[in-house]
C-alpha cells in the first residue's frame, strides 16, 4: 500500500512542477499585470514623498537630491540620509532579484511568482511598521520603511526589464514620454508598442492621483497597503498566464 501512493502522486507532482517551471509567453494578460504594477509604483512614491521627503522608485529625483546634499545644499525639501537609503537599497534589490531571475529564468513561472512575493512581503512589512510606529520623516522606522518600499521596488524594475518588455517598465516615466512623442507611427491605429507607452503612462498617473488623495483623506499608511494588495493581484495573476509556445522558446535560444 505504502509503496503505491509515491506512485499515485508522481503524475500530479510532476504536473505542478512542469507548470512552475513553464515560460511564461508575453501577452495581453501579462501587459495588465505589468500595467497593474505601475498603478502601485505611483501609489507608494505619492504616500513616500510627504512622508519620507524621498521616493521609493523615482531614483531620478533621489540621484538629483543626492547631488544637492553632497554639495552641501541641503535643506528641508527633503532628507539627505533616506534618499540614501533609497538609492542604495532601490540598486541592490535589482541588483539581488535580477541576478536570481538570470540564474533561474526570468521568465519562469516559479520565480515570478517568488520575487512578486518578496516585494509582496516587503510592501506588508513597510504596512506594519508604519501601523506600529508614530509616522516620522527620520530616525529607524522611517529607514525601515524606506529600505523595504526601495528593495522592493527594485525587484521590481529588475523583473519587469528583465522580461523585455521594455514600453512597460513599471517606474520611470521620463522615457516613456519622450518615446510616445518621437514614435514615427504614432498615428497609426494599430501601434501596440505607443499603446502600452500611453497605457503605462495613465496607470502610473493615475496611481500617483489616486495615492496622493488616498493620503491626505485617509492615511499615510493607507496607500501603502493599496500597493501590497495590488502586488498581491499580480501575484496570483501569474498563476494564469498561458506558457511559451515551441516556436517562442527556440526564439529566444536563438
Amino acid at each position: 500500500m505504502d509503496d503505491t501512493l509515491p506512485l499515485s502522486n508522481k503524475p500530479r507532482r510532476s504536473s505542478i512542477r512542469d507548470f512552475l517551471n513553464e515560460d511564461i509567453r508575453e501577452d495581453l494578460l501579462l501587459e495588465c499585470e505589468l500595467l497593474l504594477l505601475s498603478f502601485a509604483t505611483g501609489i507608494q512614491d505619492a504616500a513616500a514623498w510627504p512622508d519620507y521627503s524621498c521616493f521609493a522608485s523615482n531614483q531620478t529625483g533621489n540621484t538629483l537630491f543626492l547631488a544637492i546634499g553632497v554639495a552641501g545644499l541641503t535643506n528641508n525639501a527633503y532628507s539627505f540620509p533616506n534618499i540614501g537609503i533609497s538609492l542604495s537599497l532601490f540598486v541592490a534589490g535589482g541588483f539581488t532579484m535580477g541576478q536570481l531571475g538570470n540564474y533561474i529564468g526570468v521568465r519562469r513561472r516559479l520565480w515570478l511568482l517568488i520575487s512578486n512575493f518578496i516585494q509582496t512581503a516587503l510592501i506588508f512589512t513597510a504596512v506594519a511598521i508604519q501601523y506600529s510606529f508614530p509616522i516620522r520623516r527620520d530616525g529607524p522606522a522611517a529607514l525601515a520603511v524606506i529600505a523595504c518600499l526601495a528593495f522592493a521596488s527594485g525587484g521590481q524594475v529588475a523583473m519587469s526589464r528583465s522580461l523585455k518588455i521594455t514600453e512597460i517598465t513599471t517606474a520611470m516615466a521620463t522615457a516613456a514620454f519622450i518615446d510616445v512623442v518621437v514614435d514615427p507611427c504614432l498615428g497609426k491605429l494599430k501601434n501596440r508598442l505607443r499603446n502600452r507607452r500611453v497605457m503605462f503612462l495613465i496607470m502610473l498617473t493615475a496611481g500617483c492621483f489616486v495615492g496622493a488623495f488616498a493620503q491626505r483623506e485617509i492615511s499615510s499608511t493607507f496607500p501603502i497597503l493599496l500597493c501590497a494588495i495590488g502586488k498581491a493581484l499580480v501575484s496570483l495573476a501569474f498563476l494564469f498566464n498561458r506558457p511559451m509556445a515551441v516556436r517562442d522558446l527556440e526564439g529566444l535560444k536563438e
